[in-house]
């Protein structure tokens, strides 16, 4: 009996992840993927992901896993100075999960605030503006914010 519970359990764990992961790819396409650049938001793109490869596959040592990458960045949003943060769709086929190389972060925080508060995550490139130009379901920037981007390699 015990081992029937386990599967069904894991088997409703599965569905669901991969039921989110229709639902994430399905919104993602919608938005224009992949004929224009696009972002989804935090939420959308870490719920359901337990993708190591999703996001900074290249962190040889320690890399963090979604689910840390999210709680770091929900943090990070819960600042003042940041406005939003957004994920940018680099590749959704052929993938457990959709694959970003880039968090765009709309923020108040200088480069230096934000490489500091990043360190954790270890980008490797922080850069100022968009960095594969804006995406077409991007918001307007508020005055007095300016949008980062968050590379891995």
């Amino acid at each position: 009996m015990k081992n029937k519970l386990t599967i069904i359990i894991i088997s409703i764990l599965i569905t669901g992840c991969v039921n989110k992961k229709e639902k994430l790819v399905d919104k993602i396409y919608s938005i224009g993927y992949p004929k224009n650049e696009i972002v989804v938001s935090l939420e959308d793109f870490f719920d359901g992901n337990n993708d190591r490869a999703s996001i900074g596959p290249n962190i040889h040592i320690d890399q963090p896993s979604p689910q840390e990458f999210y709680q770091y960045f929900s943090e990070l949003k819960k600042s003042e100075k940041v406005d939003d943060i957004l994920i940018r769709i680099q590749d959704v086929e052929d993938l457990d999960w959709p694959f970003t190389d880039t968090v765009y972060i709309i923020s108040e925080l200088s480069t230096e605030e934000l490489k500091s508060k990043l360190t954790d995550l270890k980008p490797d490139e922080i850069y100022d503006e968009w960095m594969y130009g804006k995406p077409i379901n991007a918001p307007e920037i508020k005055d007095g914010f300016s949008i980062f981007s968050v590379w891995w390699d």
